[in-house]
């Protein structure tokens, strides 16, 4: 997606999630959650028909009343609501991009970080217990760990923190040692 397209998602997301300059309390963390899961709902029901929804030469009245077979007459609420909107604004090619940032918006108000660790296998859970603990004394927030697994890393992890890659694998303490070898 071009950084047009990025900035748009980020707006729609704000406006929808309705979080701005609001004091974190428990019901407003609830509320946010039940908006993500109505959005999350909509995504799965509306994903096999999603080239219908965006399509440039469908008129928008067609593509709401597939919407609305889609979701069925007793989906009501914020997300249905909302992804009218966008069918009607031609923004429903958008969705996935409003959809994660809505989630990093959620997760920026309660305070949690989201964390990925990738590895070849399967971490135990004492591994991904460690991982969390580490992660919460270097972030002081929250975790939200999600491993994936990954066929490019040989051994060892890697963990994606924001922007930020803590790189543990094999390949990158082998880097490291042949950059020291060749500088020394």
């Amino acid at each position: 997606m071009d950084s047009a397209s990025k900035i748009i998602a980020k707006r729609y997301a704000r406006a929808y999630m309705d979080l701005d300059r609001k004091v974190h309390s428990q019901a407003l963390e609830a509320a946010a959650q039940e908006k993500l899961e109505g959005l999350r709902k909509v995504f799965v029901a509306a994903g096999p028909h999603r080239k219908v929804l965006t399509h440039p030469a469908v008129n928008s009245e067609v593509k709401l009343e597939v919407l609305g077979k889609i979701l069925g007459a007793g989906f009501t609420g914020p997300a249905a609501a909302f992804t009218a909107m966008l069918v009607r604004q031609n923004r429903f090619g958008l969705f996935e991009l409003i959809m994660q940032d809505c989630l990093r918006l959620s997760h920026d108000f309660s305070g949690m970080v989201l964390a990925e660790v990738y590895s070849r296998f399967p971490l135990s859970d004492g591994e991904v217990k460690r991982i969390e603990k580490m992660l919460v004394c270097m972030t002081g927030k929250k975790i939200s760990l999600r491993q994936v697994l990954s066929e490019r890393v040989i051994g060892g992890f890697e963990i994606k923190v924001g922007d930020a890659l803590i790189d543990a694998t094999v390949r990158g303490r082998l880097e490291a040692m042949r950059a020291g070898l060749l500088e020394g």
